[in-house]
C-alpha cells in the first residue's frame, strides 16, 4: 500500500459560498413569496425532492456497501457520509412544504374534484389527510437520521485509531462486523420509507394517478444522482490536499460503472412503467404522461431521457473512459444536473401555470435548499478526516484493481 496522509477537512469555504449562495435563494423566495405563493411552493418542492432523494440515495450507497462487505468503497466513503451530514437539515428544510400542503396537495380540498374523483378520494381520506401525512414524514426521518448518524458515528470513532498498513491482517470477519449487521437488518426499513416518502411527497400532488413502481423509480433516480455526486466529489478530492494519493483510476472506473449501471436501471423503470400504463390505457393513469407530452413538456420529456440514460450510457459503457477522474467528475456534475431535471420534470407539470423552463424562483428554491444542505454537511464535516485512516479496509481499498 502507498503511503497515504491527509489532513483534516477545513470545510469553511465551502460552507461560506454555500451559505451565501442559500441565504441569496432565501432572500428571492421571500420577496416573491406574497404574490407567487403556489409558484414558489412547487419549485421549492421540486428542489427539496431533489436534494433528500440524492442524501437517501447516498445513505443507500453506504448501507449496501456494508451489508456486501465491500472494500474498495473505503476511500471514498467519507466523502459518503459527507452527504448524509446534510440529512439533519433535511427535516428542517421539510417544514416548509409542511406549512405549503394547500397549496400543493390537491386532496386537502375535496370540493374541487367532480363526483366520481371526489368519491374516490374520500376514500382515501384516511391516509391523504394533513395530520397523517406529517406523522409519516416524521416517522420517515427518524428512520433515516437513525441509520445514517449511527453508521456516522461509528466510522468516525476510528479515526482515532492507528492506521492498519499493509502488514496488518485483513480477514473479513474483522471488517466492520456491527455495521454490516446494523445495515443488512436496516435497510428494508429505509426502503419502504423511502418508497412511501415518495408517494407521499410526489405522486400524491396529483392523488388520483398512482404506480406502484413509483417508489422503485425514486430510488434508482436517486441513485444514480447520489453517484453521480460522490464521483465528483471523489474527483475534487483527489487533487486536493485532503485525500492525496487515496483516490485512484480504479476507483473511479468503479463508480463509472455504478454510474452506467443505475442510468440503465433508471431507464427500466422509466420505460416499464410508462408501457404498462400505456398498456393500461386508463384515463386516470394515461393522464399523467399526457401531461408531460404535450406542448413545451414533450422537449423536456425528451431531454431527461437523453440526459438520464442515452448519454451516460454512450460515454460510460466503454472500458477506458472510466479511468479517467476528470471525465467522471464530468459526467458526476452532470448526472447533477439530470437528477434536477427529473424532480422538475415529476413536479412542476402539476402546476397548470409552470412554464416548462425553469423560472427565477426555481432557481432561487435550489439555490436555497442545495446551499443550506451544502453549507450544513460542509460544517458537519469539518475537523474530520477525509481518508479514513484507521479504517482497517483502507489497505485494501487503496490498492484496490478493477476486475473488468
Amino acid at each position: 500500500m502507498a503511503q497515504v496522509t491527509a489532513r483534516p477537512f477545513d470545510g469553511q469555504r465551502v460552507a461560506l459560498v454555500s451559505g451565501l449562495t442559500a441565504l441569496a435563494g432565501w432572500l428571492t423566495l421571500a420577496l416573491g413569496y406574497a404574490g407567487h405563493r403556489r409558484t414558489i411552493a412547487y419549485a421549492y418542492l421540486t428542489a427539496f425532492a431533489a436534494v433528500a432523494s440524492l442524501a437517501l440515495g447516498a445513505l443507500f450507497f453506504l448501507m449496501i456497501h456494508y451489508a456486501a462487505g465491500a472494500r474498495w468503497h473505503t476511500v471514498v466513503r467519507r466523502l459518503n457520509e459527507g452527504i448524509l451530514g446534510a440529512l439533519p437539515l433535511l427535516l428542517v428544510l421539510f417544514v416548509p412544504v409542511a406549512l405549503s400542503l394547500r397549496e400543493l396537495y390537491a386532496w386537502t380540498d375535496l370540493t374541487a374534484f367532480h363526483d366520481k374523483a371526489y368519491a374516490l378520494l374520500l376514500h382515501k381520506r384516511r391516509y391523504l389527510n394533513a395530520p397523517a401525512f406529517v406523522a409519516r414524514s416524521a416517522g420517515y426521518f427518524a428512520i433515516w437520521l437513525v441509520s445514517s448518524e449511527l453508521l456516522r458515528r461509528w466510522s468516525f470513532a476510528r479515526d482515532g485509531a492507528s492506521p492498519l498498513a499493509a502488514s496488518a491482517p485483513d480477514p473479513e470477519a474483522e471488517l466492520h462486523p456491527r455495521e454490516r449487521v446494523f445495515a443488512s437488518a436496516l435497510l428494508p426499513l429505509v426502503s419502504l420509507a423511502l418508497t412511501f416518502a415518495a408517494f407521499d411527497w410526489v405522486m400524491s400532488l396529483e392523488p388520483l394517478w398512482y404506480s406502484t413502481m413509483f417508489g422503485v423509480y425514486v430510488f434508482a433516480g436517486g441513485m444514480a444522482g447520489a453517484v453521480g455526486l460522490l464521483t465528483l466529489l471523489a474527483f475534487v478530492a483527489s487533487r486536493s490536499e485532503y485525500a492525496p494519493g487515496a483516490i485512484r483510476p480504479p476507483h473511479f472506473h468503479a463508480l463509472g460503472r455504478l454510474m452506467l449501471a443505475f442510468a440503465v436501471f433508471w431507464a427500466y423503470c422509466a420505460f416499464f412503467q410508462a408501457l404498462l400504463i400505456q398498456i393500461a390505457d386508463k384515463p386516470v393513469e394515461v393522464a399523467y404522461f399526457v401531461r408531460r407530452l404535450r406542448g413545451g413538456w414533450a422537449l423536456v420529456t425528451f431531454l431527461l431521457v437523453v440526459a438520464r440514460f442515452a448519454l451516460p450510457f454512450a460515454v460510460l459503457l466503454p472500458r477506458a473512459p472510466k479511468f479517467d477522474g476528470r471525465l467522471m467528475g464530468c459526467v458526476g456534475l452532470f448526472a447533477l444536473c439530470a437528477h434536477y431535471l427529473d424532480a422538475y420534470w415529476l413536479v412542476a407539470p402539476v402546476d397548470a401555470s409552470h412554464r416548462p423552463l425553469p423560472g427565477l424562483f426555481d432557481v432561487a428554491a435550489l439555490a436555497a435548499v442545495a446551499g443550506t444542505a451544502v453549507a450544513g454537511a460542509a460544517l458537519r464535516l469539518r475537523g474530520r478526516l477525509l481518508v479514513p485512516l484507521g479504517d482497517p479496509a483502507l489497505a485494501r481499498s487503496i490498492d484496490y484493481r478493477s476486475p473488468l
